[in-house]
């Protein structure tokens, strides 16, 4: 390779740095290739940053908010803060409509793997992965009306964990148990309750307006992100970053943050532009139910429009979260127009955590941050999280049990 080959090899990655940088969120990501970037010591970004998603068309990449997108760069932070554990509370583990009668889904939530079902009869169930038999996965066994079977030897495993047949047809080994998490199944979404020494929930989150209530169905967008429930919804309260990142009007708190046990409300307003001279005005009113659900009212009264928006944010590990993002709408009119508002929400909602998401994949936790005026009341939040951090005690050693 001559001199000339690369100068213009250099120019050319330089032109193509230059469209990354300028490149708003939808312009890369691919629905189809979700990247797990391998770690990468981290300098200040002098070096190309590359895009992790192509096009599908050659062109301007494709965008659909309902399936999964990977990180954004190929950058992982430096020897980040660690949270205690992860904190308790209800999350999402899927969606509603992933999970038909009879059908079995693997998936990795707080930090291990786990199986998720539906009955016959309709209802979801979550249990720990492995038989206690002797260790098959059960994500290759069976439905059986109401019980889970292990595909090796045959065991079947009630609602409560428990073993209730055997393949042998004889006698079932009272040992034999699953771990269990208690669900619950409304909006469209079906929740798990975490705790990390097995306590049971103590409070519930919302069930929310729905069609027959005369709003529409929530549509949900879903990504995997390298960060932590506390992470994201810091931003519920986070006013100074809505015009430096999101670029909005202005920003502004209404009162001030109300904490009542688990739920934390607070309120405020933001203004949004449209077009070059026009402005209009939003009022969120948001409650952060722990640290897995969030939900933000929107109020447009120029409008007459309102707008339920989730942040649902799930750990997989303590390190990674899958994020899933939905919105709402209070039908206006003919259904189309209430369609076409929630197609505009969802539309916005995305953006936005696209533009959160390098964010959140690069940033440090600052465990005793400098504030300033105009941040909003963080300081408040992070009081309020402390409540969800439970120190996992060690079980008690197993003593040999010395027959008589």
């Amino acid at each position: 390779m001559g001199f000339g080959d690369l100068v213009k090899r250099s120019a050319a990655s330089a032109r193509g740095r230059a469209r990354l940088r300028s490149a708003p969120f939808s312009s890369l990501v691919s629905p189809r290739e979700p990247f797990d970037p391998p770690p990468v010591t981290v300098q200040p970004l002098l070096g190309p940053v590359e895009p992790v998603f192509r096009s599908r068309n050659g062109d301007e990449p494709t965008f659909r908010p309902t399936r999964a997108v990977g990180p954004l760069w190929r950058v992982t932070v430096v020897e980040n803060f660690r949270f205690p554990g992860i904190p308790l509370g209800w999350y999402t583990v899927a969606t509603s409509k992933e999970v038909r009668a009879g059908q079995i889904l693997t998936v990795k939530y707080f930090g291990e793997e786990l199986v998720l079902y539906r009955t016959e009869s309709g209802e979801a169930r979550l249990t720990g992965a492995y038989c206690p038999h002797l260790g098959a996965h059960l994500g290759s066994g069976s439905v059986e009306g109401e019980n889970l079977r292990c595909g090796f030897h045959g065991f079947e495993f009630g609602g409560d964990g428990r073993c209730v047949k055997t393949a042998y047809g004889k006698g079932v080994p009272r040992k034999a148990k699953l771990a269990t998490w208690p669900l619950r199944e409304h909006n469209g979404y079906i929740f798990a309750w975490y705790h990390p020494e097995g306590m049971q929930p103590d409070w519930e989150v919302p069930v929310l307006p729905g069609p027959t209530e005369g709003w529409t169905s929530f549509s949900t967008r879903t990504m995997e992100v390298n960060s932590h429930p506390q992470e994201t919804s810091e931003n519920s309260v986070d006013i100074g970053h809505f015009i430096q990142v999101h670029g909005f009007g202005g920003a502004w708190t209404e009162g001030d943050l109300e904490v009542d046990g688990h739920l934390l409300k607070g309120a405020y307003g933001i203004q949004y532009p449209l077009g070059s001279k026009l402005r209009f005005v939003a009022k969120f009113r948001v409650e952060v139910h722990g640290l897995g659900y969030s939900l933000v009212r929107v109020s447009i009264e120029r409008f007459g429009i309102e707008i339920n928006l989730l942040v649902l944010s799930s750990p997989v590990d303590q390190g990674k979260i899958i994020l899933r993002t939905a919105s709402s709408v209070k039908q206006v009119g003919v259904p189309p127009i209430a369609h076409l508002v929630r197609s505009a929400a969802t539309w916005g909602l995305n953006r936005e955590v696209g533009q959160d998401a390098p964010i959140w994949e690069t940033k440090r936790y600052v465990e005793k941050p400098i504030l300033a005026e105009g941040d909003g009341p963080i300081g408040e939040y992070r009081r309020y999280c402390k409540q969800f951090y439970v120190e996992k005690r060690p079980k008690p050693a197993q003593l040999p049990v010395v027959a008589a």
